[in-house]
């Protein structure tokens, strides 16, 4: 008896769509703030476009689940 593999899984899984799906909404509500707006980090006061402070905290929020995420799938 001879048996055969299972065909490879081709396309997007479901977790990929959903994440290109949050980047993009997280884009769009990034380009569509450019008003500058005071930020407080700490003790430190700054003016600058919201779109920066938006950017800068989608990718702390991406660098912090990849770190927090990573170890689910080591092996």
């Amino acid at each position: 008896m001879t048996q055969q593999s299972a065909p490879a899984k081709k396309g997007l899984s479901g977790r990929a769509i959903g994440g290109i799906i949050i980047a993009v909404l997280v884009l769009i509500f990034i380009v569509t703030n450019w008003q500058s707006t005071p930020v407080q980090f700490l003790f430190w006061p700054i003016t600058m476009p919201l779109a920066i402070a938006l950017a800068i905290a989608a990718a702390g929020g991406f660098i912090a689940g990849f770190l927090i995420g990573r170890n689910r799938y080591k092996k």
